[in-house]
Order: C-alpha cells, then sequence, then structure tokens
C-alpha cells in the first residue's frame, strides 16, 4: 500500500496538467536534437505570473535522449545517451506566445528566470531560484 502511495505522489508531482505547454516543450526538445516525444518530464511548475495571470513562468526538469546524428549510420546499436536538462517556460496566453528554454545547468537557468520574473510575482514553485541568486551575492 505504501508503493503505490509513493508512486501516485510521484506521478502526481511530474504530471504537467496542460497539454499545450507540454506539446511546446516536447517540440522544443526535438527541434533541438533530443527525442522530445520520450522525454521524461519532471517538476512542471508556475514559478512566476504577471496580474491579472496572462503572463506566466514554468519550471522543469527532463531527462531526455540524444537523438542520433542522421548521417551516423555506421553504428545503428550505438548505446543510448540521456542528459538532464533545465528549462524555463514563458507563456504569455494574451498573445498566444509560449517560449521553452532549456539548459544543461542551473546556473543558466536561474539567469533567465532573474531577467523573465523581473516586475512579476514570484511564487512558491520559485523558492530555489529566488534564493540562488541571493546566496550567491
Amino acid at each position: 500500500m505504501i508503493e503505490w502511495i509513493k508512486h501516485l505522489h510521484e506521478r502526481w508531482n511530474d504530471w504537467c496538467g496542460d497539454h499545450d505547454m507540454e506539446t511546446s516543450i516536447r517540440k522544443h526538445l526535438t527541434l533541438n536534437g533530443y527525442f522530445g516525444r520520450t522525454a521524461k518530464l519532471r517538476n512542471v511548475r508556475l514559478v512566476a505570473v504577471q496580474r491579472p495571470g496572462w503572463l506566466q513562468v514554468f519550471r522543469f526538469e527532463a531527462t531526455v535522449r540524444v537523438a542520433a546524428e542522421s548521417g551516423n549510420d555506421e553504428v545503428p546499436d550505438a548505446e543510448a545517451e540521456y542528459h538532464e536538462l533545465y528549462g524555463l517556460v514563458r507563456d504569455d496566453i494574451r498573445h498566444k506566445i509560449n517560449v521553452v528554454r532549456v539548459f544543461q545547468s542551473t546556473e543558466e537557468r536561474h539567469s533567465l528566470f532573474k531577467r523573465w520574473s523581473d516586475g512579476l510575482i514570484c511564487l512558491r514553485g520559485a523558492y530555489g531560484l529566488c534564493q540562488h541568486e541571493e546566496t550567491r551575492s
């Protein structure tokens, strides 16, 4: 029973809840050399919002498989390579603009979050992103 509850908690924690945003993230990953459809998205959280809620910033982490280069047919059974990525999504509902950025380091994500969240209300999910900059000073 406890294992089932842990499994349910993990599924709830990794649930995106916004099909359009999840599709945007997966499409961005695919366009940037990864297998976006099979990416494991985690910790998708709303971290900043501008009143009345039209502009939103989300954070996420992803484990993604690197897509093989198209010219590399010499090794068809090469071992899969995976990357851990840290991302942000800036969703402007009024103008239907959805910008996705992914990084291989958390520092780059922190830097972009600082710019994107300037003037926005930072929510509880942004605690680590906001604190990172303050602790480094």
